[in-house]
């Protein structure tokens, strides 16, 4: 599985039973923020925990998940483009 593939599976699952468009994901019990300030790259498989802290210089998209299985999801923003970007070439 590449970087891409593990990002949508991760994606799809944070977001399992929204609408496909996702409109109104508040009130699927879906959240959402962006931290950072920069547009840079992707990080990989891993992002540092301390980046939530203090904040990062690349863009991060938080997702939560605010069922009854809370949990937290963290993107980098470039990573979200790219699955856009793949998505219309394909």
């Amino acid at each position: 599985m590449n970087h891409l593939e593990s990002v949508q599976i991760r994606l799809l699952s944070i977001t399992r039973g929204c609408r496909y468009d996702m409109h109104e994901p508040d009130e699927q019990g879906v959240a959402g923020r962006v931290i950072g300030n920069g547009l840079d790259n992707a990080f990989g498989e891993h992002i540092e925990p301390d980046l939530l802290i203090r904040g990062a210089h690349e863009l991060l998209l938080i997702i939560e998940r605010e069922d009854r299985n809370p949990h937290i999801e963290v993107f980098s923003l470039a990573d979200i483009v790219a699955l856009a970007r793949q998505a219309k070439l394909d």
